[in-house]
């Protein structure tokens, strides 16, 4: 199942001068939308309305969609084929049509060794008001009279027993009610893995799609039937469904409307529910039987035998299918989800929309010359221009162009330091050997190197004079004698390699007084250093040597953005 619901639905409504309708499918759970549907409302064309056939049917697909697909498809332009048809013998048409429908996707290769397969619940209203329903599988038809419900099919379950009987007699089992430990149906279109013993005809097969026709003869008191798959039967009876229609055309909402709220009703707030309740697919027809009445006509009939309890008595509210608790929670990660797609949405239209205005944002500007080079430039106002692998391709300057702040740089580290001269090299650590005649040779004049800032050039002759490139890296003599400070630390993340360590005027030893805490009067030595900030503006404060009867200080910072 989905990881959250989806809840987008689809809905169409319709009418001619005897019916009108209204359909809605809804995903759900699953993580496909395997349900399909079917409506002509002219089923003989080019004939009138009037004197033409009518056919309805609701497809619930398992194991894939693509049946369900096919036979919304094909399975009423096969009943009109039938010879059984043109003879007005609509039971047997309807039941070759779905036999008939199974062996159209046999003779298809893309069909033969296709997993899925599909229930079918179909309904032809004939031109002389008879509602022939065929059913094969667990899908449903039922019918409002007077606000009653009747039964206009009967599911196939493995537990009933003529299913059970076929099913062993064709070389099956029925395992935890499902037949082959599989399928919790017993009829079905598609599901060729349970057709295959060739000594029985189609309607003796483990799963058939041999359906049962019920039929019915309209009168003044039928108000409505309705298709709908499992996945409505299984959170409402039958009755619940026809109160709910009822109740809801009383009140006035369009039939369109209708579905969509019975699916909202019977959708589950999770998945933790038994047996998957209110998680499958959902699809939904209502069918409005008009009986030569207009549409606004009907809904006046329906408001006014609510009104007045004529017939069944439609109770006020639909049953209950969860706890309260489920439903508070799902409300709150509904609302917090749509939220997140409105601004998804929000974002998306910003970033498709034109550059606004005579005079577009800088942010606006970035984001076009971003999209137009396909992402292969970011670009971060106040900072350097780097490629998206991390290369710095254009640096910012602006903080050595300013003459009014000391030469630091901007976004490297460092820590306070003591006297390089007293450092001793460590005996067991190998020392650089110095620089050969032929490293000397190869060794080029910055004053020849072109377009170089003089911080680029100081960083460039610190690495060609061959200063150790790790903090931790024990002095060399050379270093010790002109006590240069240590080596700089590696480089950055943004490819730079920061300048050396620079001591304070006067010597690193100068003193300074600093305030401190408790005693303010009294004055103590303190350690020094230059030290600098990286990208994101913070630092390691080492003193590697704290003046004896040191007490915390208090330390003002300057730094330059």
């Amino acid at each position: 199942s989905l990881s959250f619901v989806a809840t987008e639905k689809h809905t169409e409504t319709g009418k001619n001068a005897r019916f009108a309708y209204g359909v809605s499918e809804m995903q759900g759970w699953r993580l496909t939308m395997e349900d399909a549907h079917a409506i002509s409302l002219n089923l003989e064309e080019p004939q009138e309305d009037a004197n033409s056939n009518t056919f309805f049917a609701v497809y619930d697909g398992h194991g894939g969609g693509s049946v369900a697909r096919f036979a919304g498809q094909n399975v009423h332009r096969r009943l009109v084929k039938e010879d059984s048809y043109q003879q007005q013998n609509y039971e047997e048409a309807m039941r070759r049509a779905f036999l008939g429908t199974d062996e159209d996707m046999l003779a298809d290769p893309a069909y033969t060794r296709d997993p899925s397969g599909c229930t079918a619940v179909t309904a032809l209203v004939t031109r002389d008001n008879r509602i022939f329903v065929a059913n094969a599988g667990d899908s449903r038809g039922v019918l409002s009279i007077k606000g009653e419900v009747k039964p206009l099919s009967f599911d196939h379950k493995p537990g009933n027993e003529s299913e059970r009987k076929r099913i062993l007699a064709a070389g099956g089992y029925i395992e935890y009610g499902r037949v082959n430990g599989n399928l919790a149906l017993a009829r079905a279109l598609g599901d060729f893995e349970f057709k295959k013993n060739y000594s029985l005809t189609p309607d003796k097969q483990i799963i058939t799609s041999n359906p049962d026709v019920t039929v019915h003869d309209i009168t003044e008191d039928d108000e409505f039937f309705v298709l709908a798959c499992d996945g409505i039967w299984d959170c409402l009876n039958s009755q619940h469904v026809v109160d709910f229609v009822r109740r809801e055309v009383a009140q006035g909402k369009p039939m369109g409307r209708i579905c969509e709220n019975i699916m909202e009703h019977c959708l589950a707030p999770d998945t933790h529910g038994a047996q998957g309740i209110g998680c499958d697919n959902m699809t939904i027809l209502i069918i409005a039987i008009l009986n030569g009445k207009t549409e606004e006509e009907w809904y006046a009939m329906i408001r006014d035998r609510v009104a007045s309890k004529f017939g069944y008595d439609t109770p006020d509210a639909p049953p209950q299918i969860y706890s309260a608790a489920r439903l508070m929670s799902w409300r709150t990660r509904r609302a917090n989800v749509e939220a997140l797609e409105r601004e998804e949405d929000h974002k998306a239209r910003e970033r498709t929309a034109p550059l606004g205005g005579p005079h577009p944002t800088l942010d606006q500007l970035t984001k076009a010359i971003t999209e137009s080079l396909n992402g292969g430039i970011s670009f971060h106002p106040g900072s350097s221009i780097m490629s998206d692998s991390g290369i710095v391709m254009f640096e910012d300057e602006s903080d050595e162009d300013r003459e009014d702040e000391p030469p630091a740089a901007h976004i490297l580290t460092g820590t306070l330091f003591e006297d390089a001269a007293e450092h001793e090299p460590a005996d067991d650590v190998e020392q650089d050997d110095p620089m050969d005649e032929d490293d000397e040779a190869y060794k080029e004049s910055f004053d020849s190197v072109i377009d170089l800032s003089p911080a680029e050039k100081d960083r460039a002759e610190i690495r060609a004079n061959g200063v150790h490139g790790h903090e931790h890296d024990p002095p060399t003599p050379s270093s010790m004698s002109t006590q240069e400070p240590p080596s700089p630390p590696p480089d950055t993340p943004r490819g730079e390699t920061p300048p050396p360590l620079r001591q304070l005027a006067g010597g690193p030893t100068k003193q300074k007084q600093l305030t401190t805490l408790p005693d303010r009067d009294k004055v103590l030595p303190t350690a020094a250093g230059e030290f600098y900030l990286d990208a994101v503006r913070t630092c390691d404060l080492t003193v590697l040597r704290p003046p004896a009867g040191s007490v915390p200080a208090s330390i003002t910072m300057y730094v330059s953005p």
